[in-house]
């Protein structure tokens, strides 16, 4: 009986345990893949936090890499693009998202195991997921 009962709050912890990130994925998983049930998580990531100075740095260095401007200027072009936002009220560091990764398997609408390696985008409370992006699939 003893062991009953700890199995059984073993089980609660488990479940209540989860972050409200990692609930929200398994809903959007449930709905959302072919076999739900095959389901295995091999990697959750931690959250990210996303800012307009994140997304401005991600620009920039793509722009940099793409030639617009030489990369050991990126410094200088993020300290003007820091001046730029508070210059216009806004706020540099104010939070308007998370990522979070995550690599899993599961399998595909041919019944074929697949790893998958995707990062989904959370509003700025991670309750609800607003964006999905593959990043690699693998076999």
């Amino acid at each position: 009986m003893r062991k009953l009962i700890a199995l059984l709050l073993l089980v609660a912890c488990v479940t209540s345990c989860k972050k409200d990130y990692e609930r929200e994925i398994d809903r959007y998983l449930e709905e959302h893949l072919k076999d739900p049930d095959s389901y295995q998580n091999i990697k959750m990531g931690k959250p990210g936090i996303i800012t307009p100075m994140s997304m401005a740095y991600i620009e920039t260095i793509r722009r940099a890499k793409n030639g617009e401007f030489p990369i050991d200027s990126v410094n200088s072009k993020m300290n003007q693009i820091k001046e730029y936002f508070l210059n216009h009220g806004t706020n540099p560091y104010d939070t308007l998202g998370w990522e979070v990764s995550h690599k899993y398997r599961a399998k595909n609408s041919f019944g074929g195991m697949e790893i998958c390696n995707v990062r989904y985008t959370f509003d700025k409370d991670m309750t609800k997921i607003i964006k999905m992006e593959d990043e690699q699939k693998e076999n």
